[in-house]
């Protein structure tokens, strides 16, 4: 922040608007200073970023400080505005004392659904739930490695149970799917031989119905 901003001072002598906040050029006439011009410690102050439609600032390494028209990689608000560093994974919070956040877990890669049979199971998913195989391949002597997308989502749900957690095949699981319209998708999957411990039902929180797939595992899902 210091080096993007200029050395101490340079904030508070240049607090008015105009151009006496831009760099003095050779002969010490005040030139203007384009907002993303590199090496030249502009200062962008909460008038100029409203008024050039600015939705993120970033500080380059190199101490500039460039505007963007259109959204970049998420941003930290600090004092109203957002800043975040071009190279740098960590991130300068708001806090009321500085602290860091580094970008490390960005998403949940794929479940893991305990099965009995998994050529039982990856019929159910596929040709029932209508989930797509992304590998299905050799995993020891026991079983396979597969793994299923499920449509609009980048999670995805693999069919492999581990020693430590067959006692978990036909429990009630700790995940949940949705869709987008939970009567149509009850029926549709009605339909296919899914089985449903009850139809929809409206609560406060939200809409709701329970079924199971063909190993037993009760799953919620909602809209």
């Amino acid at each position: 922040m210091h080096r993007a901003f200029g050395q101490a001072g340079f904030i508070g002598q240049h607090a008015d608007a105009g151009f006496d906040r831009l760099p003095v050029l050779a002969g010490g006439a005040a030139g203007k200073v384009e907002i993303n011009q590199e090496g030249r410690r502009l200062l962008i102050m909460p008038d100029d970023v409203a008024h050039e439609h600015v939705e993120n600032v970033i500080i380059d390494w190199n101490g500039s400080v460039e505007a963007r028209h259109h959204r970049v990689l998420p941003a930290i608000p600090i004092n109203g505005q957002h800043f975040s560093h071009r190279k740098d994974r960590w991130r300068w919070t708001a806090a009321k004392s500085a602290s860091y956040v580094l970008d490390m877990i960005k998403q949940i890669k794929f479940v893991s659904v305990p099965v009995t049979d998994q050529d039982r199971a990856l019929d159910f998913y596929t040709e029932k739930l209508g989930f797509t195989i992304i590998t299905d391949q050799p995993f020891d002597d026991k079983q396979r490695w597969i793994e299923l997308r499920v449509p609009k989502a980048e999670t995805r749900v693999v069919l492999f149970t581990t020693d430590e957690d067959k006692n978990r095949i036909g429990t009630f699981m700790n995940m949940s799917y949705t869709c987008e319209d939970l009567q149509k998708t009850y029926e549709e999957l009605k339909k296919r031989g899914v089985e449903f411990e009850n139809p929809p039902k409206k609560e406060h929180w939200g809409n709701f119905a329970i079924f199971k797939d063909s190993e037993g595992n009760r799953f919620v899902l909602g809209d």
